[in-house]
């Protein structure tokens, strides 16, 4: 016994692997009765002859989208995201207080705070709670505007680059 991952066993390729001879064929007995019912060569089946004319033929995909994706909704999925903001917005807009109505606050009080760097907070630590590769990944002030575009989802209005439009299908003869 021999210890290959698949069993040894004779492929067999026939000669016409396409069935071009048989679809070809103008003697079939399907072809004879949808003849006799009205259809012709190079109609399309259906009520309005909107079927497909012709076989189904591999495409080549050559992209990182998975089966099926189309460029055209790729924002789509953050479309329910985009509403909920515009909601937000809306509602801020609607309630928001009068300057002169909202509680007057002292200006010692108030401090300017600079962006929270989680990675300045695990090296002033004694107990170094957080270590540095951790603090590192979670720290998001420190993400460009296109990371940030990655990690959460492009917004709709945004055009992002190193997407290769969808790839037409490529029919090759084979003999």
């Amino acid at each position: 016994m021999s210890m290959l991952s698949e069993s040894r066993r004779k492929k067999q390729w026939s000669l016409d692997p396409r069935n071009k001879n048989w679809s070809d064929d103008c003697n079939t007995l399907g072809k004879k009765m949808m003849e006799k019912m009205g259809w012709q060569n190079g109609k399309g089946l259906g009520a309005k002859e909107q079927g497909l004319t012709e076989n189904l033929k591999v495409c080549m995909k050559n992209n990182k989208l998975g089966v099926g994706a189309s460029l055209k909704g790729m924002d789509t999925w953050t479309s329910h995201l985009d509403t909920y903001s515009q909601l937000l917005t809306e509602l801020g807009t609607c309630h928001r207080q009068p300057e002169e109505l909202s509680p007057t606050r002292h200006k010692d009080t108030m401090q300017e705070t600079s962006p929270f760097s989680l990675e300045e907070k695990s090296k002033k630590s004694k107990k170094r709670v957080h270590y540095m590769k951790f603090a590192k990944g979670k720290d998001l002030s420190m993400r460009s505007a296109n990371d940030m575009v990655c990690i959460f989802g492009k917004p709709s209005g945004t055009v992002v680059g190193d997407l290769s439009p969808p790839v037409s299908c490529i029919s090759v003869e084979v003999y």
